[in-house]
């Protein structure tokens, strides 16, 4: 299955900033986070290191309303590329998770919390599609993806959410301001139910 990479982090965003420079960019045009980074994580179940994942991720977030609305209307899309792997070395395999769709994005103190949907696919052709995901941006360095798990088959499940870091980042330093997309979320997604770990 071919499918186009995910932009590397360097790549899609603008190469003078950096962790130690996380600007607020309103020049012309709405307020955007733009934020990359990558996936260092082990996959637990009952305390065992089940499977390693590392790869790349980006989050985008818009600001399309005007700068009067009380609760301003914030998009995002996300993707990922990364590689899962047995820690003897065996079953390697790719997934691929694009085409998210959301309007649900919380602001919240040094976090951001984004929930919507996507596909993932593996490079065996096997497509898990309209798959509900929350990103956790905690404390705008660390990135925590949960998957739902009924809609993969627990491929992805664990006693702990996946987790990143992040590399660079746009708009971050903006992103303190309890904004939400709705001044009550539950009511833009459902089935937050189903993930394997709640956001805390």
């Amino acid at each position: 299955m071919t499918s186009e990479p995910v932009p590397t982090p360097t790549n899609s965003l603008h190469p003078a900033h950096d962790n130690n420079s996380l600007t607020t960019r309103k020049q012309n045009g709405p307020m955007s986070v733009l934020a990359s980074g990558h996936f260092a994580n082990n996959q637990m179940e009952n305390g065992i290191v089940t499977w390693i994942q590392g790869g790349l991720w980006n989050l985008e977030i818009k600001d399309s309303s005007g700068k009067d609305m009380k609760y301003p209307n914030k998009s995002a899309t996300f993707s990922a590329n990364f590689t899962m792997i047995k820690p003897d070395g065996s079953l390697s395999h790719n997934h691929l998770i694009n085409n998210f769709t959301s309007n649900n994005v919380i602001f919240a103190g040094n976090d951001i919390v984004v929930t919507g949907v996507s596909s993932i696919h593996s490079d065996n052709a096997t497509e898990y599609a309209q798959v509900p995901i929350t990103i956790h941006l905690m404390g705008k360095k660390v990135l925590g993806l949960m998957i739902d798990v009924n809609k993969t088959g627990g491929h992805f499940s664990s006693s702990n959410e996946m987790f990143g870091t992040l590399i660079s980042g746009i708009g971050l330093d903006g992103s303190n301001t309890n904004n939400t997309t709705n001044p009550n979320p539950k009511d833009n997604f459902t089935n937050s139910n189903h993930f394997h770990t709640e956001v805390k």
